[in-house]
């Protein structure tokens, strides 16, 4: 495979991935929505139980978004994909 075909797959891997996550947040955006809005429904000016999931769900999504953007130190190197294809093949004799 030509380097500018390995390029190409790199490249349109991290669209779809960042498409993926970009959609993901926005889903988790509408179920913390929701949220607030069941405890605005049912208990009005009680205990804010919203914050427990936004705050999970917000800690998933900046460090997913982290490592996706490549400013984490959880990033995924070439020699890690090398190894792991290595693995793969001996594996599948």
């Amino acid at each position: 495979m030509s380097t500018e075909a390995q390029l190409e797959r790199r490249a349109r891997a991290l669209v779809i991935a960042k498409t993926v996550y970009k959609a993901v947040v926005a889903f988790w955006a509408l179920a913390i929505a929701g949220m607030v809005l069941i405890w605005v429904l049912t208990t009005p000016g009680g205990y804010f139980w919203p914050v427990w999931p936004a705050l999970g769900m917000g800690i998933a999504a900046l460090a997913w978004g982290l490592a996706l953007y490549g400013r984490f130190p959880f990033r995924v190197r070439p020699e890690d994909v090398e190894r792991e294809m290595e693995r793969l093949r001996r594996d599948n004799r």
